[in-house]
């Protein structure tokens, strides 16, 4: 049945708390059975046996004789008692020495704090990769892929990082900027044309700071009601980078321009198309040779030109997510699951052009965990850039919280780079430690967790730290 106009508009409503939560997210239990306690165990060494003592042998009685003196017996000869034999004592047998995982971690800590996370915030599955320096990242996963199927689910699956794409847009362009072929304070206009922002207010003053920066003044899209209604009817269609640009450009700023911050996906869509206009190629085709290929990653994609061998894993959307797509949308069979006490609805089971799309060079990559640490640490180690452009990105703007396309952390006195990722339905988070030489990135298949990911990372960093000697 269709619904009125009025009830969309009710749920569009709703929907502006969607705004205030963010991308936070949702959890799942992961069960780990506790560890077996080795015990030594001790035979006690038996007392050795004393043999008994000899019995006397009893003298024969003198038998007389006429004409001799009775002839004494020889005395006995005493017979020597045995020395006792001893028995070799049994060795103790050895406590079963504690499995050691060759990376050196503590994995009974990193398994419980995932453990203790997932069942918190309600989470199917998680997979996670750390690495030291450009080691290989060492990968887990907990929990499932699919709550149909109760697959588990593993570090070979693919997933999507949402928003942790918009750091590698931003190096994409920094590389241009090194080149000379774009500046981050040139306007828009001169690479887009003097219609590309509609009847934005500010749009001729717009320039690339601007737009990795978050100080346009744009509505985030990507959480906001009117672009779900949108979304809802076409699930099935791709949308254009030039829709969302329109979208965003039409509802007029919701920030002060330049001077306030307000995170807002569609800069860095607009990142890519200018990445498109400048080059003549698509943006795929350029983030993959600026950035992918010298980081030597093979399993990381930005569709819709680019899709995974194999599709991204189920994912859930819970709280007002849930609400949004069964409020505007017709549910499929088989779609809604119960988890923990929480309503999920299936992604999987909706059509993915939609999905695929909307986030683009601002929030569309797919790739296996594995992939992410080394992604993310290459963008400030790999050379991908000059020493100049990295200085601009890892400089507080408006936000002494983020710079360019990457978040700017103080974690117990360390900096740290860092971004999250929401997208219907994952969550991720992604995190560098130069000092340490650290790299972490986790995902889990629900959006929102509640608690979000930054509960899990909290818990995490410690038992890396300490497992890896890096503490202070």
């Amino acid at each position: 049945m269709m619904r009125s106009s009025a009830a969309r508009l009710c749920w569009a409503l709703l929907l502006v708390l969607a705004l205030l939560a963010g991308a936070c997210g949702n959890d799942d239990e992961g069960t780990t059975e506790p560890a077996p306690v080795a015990t030594t165990t001790a035979e006690a060494t038996p007392a050795p046996t004393q043999p008994p003592a000899p019995e006397a042998t009893p003298e024969p009685e003198p038998t007389p004789e006429a004409t001799s003196a009775p002839t004494p017996d020889p005395a006995p000869e005493a017979t020597p008692e045995p020395e006792p034999t001893a028995e070799p004592t049994p060795e103790a047998t050895p406590a079963p020495a504690p499995e050691t995982h060759p990376s050196g971690l503590d994995i009974a800590a990193i398994e419980a704090a995932a453990a203790g996370w997932m069942e918190n915030a309600r989470i199917p599955g998680l997979v996670l990769a750390v690495a030291r320096g450009g080691e290989d990242p060492w990968t887990f996963g907990w929990g499932v892929s699919d709550l149909g199927t109760q697959e588990p689910i593993t570090p070979g699956d693919y997933v999507r990082i949402g928003s942790v794409t918009k750091p590698v847009t931003t190096v994409a362009v920094l590389s241009m900027v090194d080149e000379g072929l774009v500046d981050l304070d040139t306007p828009v206009t001169a690479y887009l044309g003097d219609d590309w922002y509609g009847k934005y207010e500010h749009g001729p003053q717009i320039t690339l700071r601007h737009l990795l920066g978050h100080t346009t003044g744009f509505v985030e899209y990507a959480f906001d009601p009117g672009f779900f209604v949108l979304g809802s009817a076409r699930l099935g269609v791709p949308i254009a980078p030039e829709e969302i640009v329109r979208f965003t450009t039409n509802y007029g700023p919701v920030a002060e321009f330049e001077t306030e911050y307000n995170y807002s996906t569609a800069g860095h869509v607009i990142a890519g198309m200018i990445i498109e206009a400048v080059t003549g190629n698509p943006a795929d085709v350029e983030i993959r040779s600026r950035v992918l290929e010298p980081l030597g990653l093979e399993n990381t994609y930005l569709p819709p030109n680019e899709l995974p061998p194999v599709p991204v894993i189920d994912s859930y959307n819970g709280g007002l997510l849930y609400s949004a797509f069964t409020s505007l949308t017709r549910v499929p069979d088989g779609a809604r699951y119960s988890f923990m006490g929480n309503d999920y609805l299936s992604t999987d089971d909706y059509p993915q052009e939609f999905l695929q799309t909307a986030g683009w060079t601002g929030g569309g990559i797919e790739t296996l965990i594995g992939d992410v640490p080394t992604m993310f640490r290459g963008l400030f180690t790999g050379g991908l850039i000059s020493d100049e452009s990295l200085t601009e990105m890892t400089s507080a703007g408006v936000n002494p919280g983020y710079g360019l396309g990457v978040g700017i952390d103080d974690i117990g006195g360390l900096l740290a780079y860092s971004h999250g990722g929401g997208t219907p339905a994952f969550r991720t988070r992604a995190l560098y430690i130069p000092e340490l030489d650290l790299t972490l990135a986790a995902t889990a298949n629900v959006l929102p967790p509640d608690p979000d990911m930054d509960e899990f990372i909290d818990a995490l960093l410690p038992i890396l730290m300490e497992s890896w000697g890096l503490a202070g």
